[in-house]
């Protein structure tokens, strides 16, 4: 028996030889199968006749048979399946009746199928190698080939002689050869068929998992899509309710714009079932397909300005007519145009072009200047939701619909992305002039021409400017929402109990953590670039971020999800469409647990308890006390020094040790001299003026004056304090 690698480097020369380029595994996996069994055939037949030929020389026939037979596999299963394609069912089937018809002869010259030492048998061993062409009806006429070779056979038996070479014996070892080798065929044709049938069952129970796995993430992204338009519809509606002449009209368009966006999800639902189920008519006009693809282009100009993206049309030629479905080619466009603009970075460029290619087809191209999209990613991009875990980008509902229709349309979409630099989506649709010309459709109106309805608008330059104000003793919240409307909501009710930052996406997020340090981040988790996720493990392994309290408020309110948020480092997991007094509720508690931080670092004698969930807070502290350790005595050290080596800037630091210790970095770095201090005055060797220079006060009258301050006692009298017995407590922080 061959040992595994043996036989696999047999099976590794056999898939060369029989291999080719386009070749698909099945078949493959067929012509494997087939030239083995033809080998195999070929070889024992060959033996066999060889064996006999030189023990029983006068029975010609047999050797005649045997020869026959060598050829006839040779050339059908062993050189043809090398050099063919494809296996040839008509050569096959030829090939068969061959041996048939061979095996009829060799039966009745040896006198009929009682002393034909079972080649009978031999018909029915082609039946089972019938089974490699997976034909029902090859099957049948190879059967039905048999069951007319077995009637011939028996209605001439009475007319055949026997050789007088064809002894009893004889006859029984070639009855009991050909049973053998032909069961042993037949076994494993059998073996063969339930391979092929377990490996059937496993792949279609992957297929259902997949399709399971699929409608969930379908489901659950669904819900995302709903959830979003829905806390601004309840939140608004919340504020019109409490402050109506204050809210009433913006609320209101807030209200109506969100709406339209639900309404927009079900007819975008509905129309991807339509298509999928064929029930979608194709409604063809000819017309000037460039000019109407260019007052598309114009519906997102406004769109695109606000949100600082030059978006450019170029067309190959403006007078081109053709065949085209106005309302279907519109769906196309604005979501390819949708996407580029949700996408691309700041300042953003999106590109519309048209021409004609090499083989006569229209061709549509829209490109950007986004993240990009990992090459393993790009076929898998026109899926329902699909999103990319590498940049966080993902396509909804919006390309699966567009891959749909351009189906429909007997057209190709694919995509190319350069990953970093931009993606380039091309459509292609056929050319032709048989439909009723008009001018222009009917104008663009209905259920899809408001470009919000493809897009969720992006947060203006103003409206995501800094509300900071240092000189507010309010703590400062940091919002990261891609959808306006939500960050709106947010700071109405927010505003007034914090100083509020905000930004529109993950990236940005992180970049503003780590610049102010805010005392609170509340982030959404669905959201282009990096999510939200990705932000919360940013800031979680950054010691700069590592304590802040972060919210995720996310519409993915699955168990997963949640079960990702908590593991990732989330404080807490809000779905929406939230409540705003549990929002409040659960800031204000987060902000009150910040109590166990700063019980922690209090004290500037000792190190606090390892603890993995402080790893961080304890790794900032360790190093802040060590460089403050190693320049006690420097007189001039201060906070900018301190600030170097650390390497934050002021603000950061300050910000962060404050969050720690609710203390300011002054007098922490006094308390350390101070402690310092006496514990060198304990010394009865260490006078008052050397403790004072050893840890950098040069001024003594100021020395002893904050050291009774810190601990009641004047420096010149802690010895004699600590010999009667009276302690003195370590100074807190």
């Amino acid at each position: 028996m061959l040992n595994p690698s043996a036989s696999g480097r047999v099976n590794r020369w056999i898939t060369r030889l029989l291999s080719y380029p386009g070749i698909d595994e099945n078949t493959l996996a067929q012509k494997k199968i087939t030239w083995i069994s033809s080998v195999a055939v070929t070889t024992m037949i060959l033996v066999l006749t060889v064996v006999y030929h030189m023990k029983f020389p006068e029975l010609r026939i047999i050797t005649y048979y045997g020869l026959f037979l060598v050829l006839v596999f040779l050339q059908g299963g062993v050189i043809t399946i090398i050099f063919a394609r494809k296996i040839s069912v008509v050569h096959t089937f030829i090939d068969q009746i061959l041996v048939a018809a061979a095996t009829l002869v060799a039966i009745l010259k040896l006198g009929g199928i009682p002393y034909s030492g079972g080649l009978i048998f031999v018909g029915l061993a082609l039946v089972f190698f019938s089974l490699n062409l997976k034909r029902k009806a090859h099957t049948v006429a190879i059967y039905l080939v048999y069951v007319v070779t077995v009637i011939t056979a028996g209605l001439l038996h009475p007319y055949l002689k026997v050789p007088e070479a064809m002894t009893p014996e004889l006859n029984i070892s070639l009855f009991v050869i050909n049973l053998l080798w032909i069961s042993g065929f037949a076994t494993l044709f059998v073996l063969n068929f339930i391979d092929q049938k377990v490996r059937l069952e496993k792949l279609e129970k992957d297929r259902l998992k997949e399709l399971e796995e699929a409608r969930t993430r379908f489901y659950t992204n669904i819900t995302h899509e709903f959830r979003t338009p829905l806390t601004i519809i309840s939140g608004m509606t919340d504020l019109i309710r409490r402050e109506p002449e204050k809210w009433l009209d913006e609320g209101c368009e807030k209200i109506n714009r969100n709406a339209d966006i639900l309404l927009s999800l079900v007819s975008r639902i509905l129309d991807l079932s339509k298509l999928e189920a064929g029930a979608m008519p194709v409604k063809m006009i000819r017309g000037k397909i460039n000019v109407f693809i260019g007052h598309i282009v114009e519906l997102f100009r406004s769109v695109a300005d606000s949100s600082g993206t030059d978006l450019s049309f170029a067309r190959h030629d403006p007078e081109l007519v053709m065949d085209y479905d106005s309302d279907k080619l519109m769906l196309i466009i604005s979501n390819l145009i949708s996407n580029a603009l949700k996408y691309c970075d700041s300042p953003g460029l999106v590109s519309v072009s048209t021409g004609i290619s090499a083989e006569g087809r229209f061709v549509i191209a829209v490109s950007d200047n986004g993240p990009g999209i990992p090459e393993t990613h790009l076929p898998n991009i026109f899926d329902r939701y699909y999103r990319v875990s590498d940049t966080g980008t993902g396509s909804g509902l919006g390309l699966a619909i567009t891959r749909e229709l351009v189906k429909l349309l007997g057209g190709t979409i694919t995509a190319e992305s350069v990953f970093g630099t931009g993606t380039e989506i091309t459509v292609t649709l056929p050319v032709s002039e048989e439909a009723p010309y008009e001018e222009f459709p009917e104008p663009i109106t209905g259920k899809y021409t408001e470009p919000h309805q493809f897009l969720i608008p992006t947060v203006s330059k103003k409206e995501n400017g800094t509300m900071v104000m240092e000189h507010d003793d309010k703590p400062l919240l940091l919002i990261v929402e891609d959808n306006p409307d939500v960050t709106s909501y947010l700071l109405s009710f927010l505003g007034t109990e914090y100083r509020t930052e905000t930004a529109s996406d993950g990236q940005e997020g992180l970049q503003k953590a780590c610049l102010m340090v805010p005392d609170l981040i509340v982030s959404d988790v669905m959201m282009p670039g990096m999510d939200g996720f990705s932000l919360l493990r940013e800031v979680r392994n950054d010691f700069r971020t590592s304590h802040i309290p972060f919210v995720l408020l996310t519409a993915r309110s699955d168990h997963e999800s949640r079960l990702e948020g908590i593991g990732s480092g989330a404080d807490a997991f809000i779905p929406k469409p939230f409540s705003r007094e549990e929002l409040a509720v659960q800031l204000r508690s987060l902000l009150n647990s910040r109590k166990r931080l700063r019980e922690r670092y209090s004290f500037v004698h000792s190190d606090p308890p390892f603890d993995f969930n402080f790893r961080l807070e304890d790794t900032f502290m360790g190093k802040l006390r060590d460089i403050i350790s190693h320049n006690l005595a420097d007189e001039s050290f201060g906070i900018e020094k301190l600030c170097l080596e650390m390497g934050m800037s002021r603000t950061q630091l300050y910000r962060k040790f404050k969050s720690l210790t609710d203390k300011t970095l002054a007098e922490y770095i006094r308390s350390m001299r101070l402690n310092k201090a006496r514990e060198l005055l304990i010394n009865p060797e260490i006078s008052v003026s050397e403790a004072a220079y050893k840890t950098g006060f040069r001024n003594l009258s100021h020395f002893s004056r904050i050291f009774t301050g810190e601990f009641g006692v004047h420096p010149s009298d802690i010895r004699k304090h600590q010999s009667s017995g009276v302690g003195i407590d370590p100074s807190p922080l």
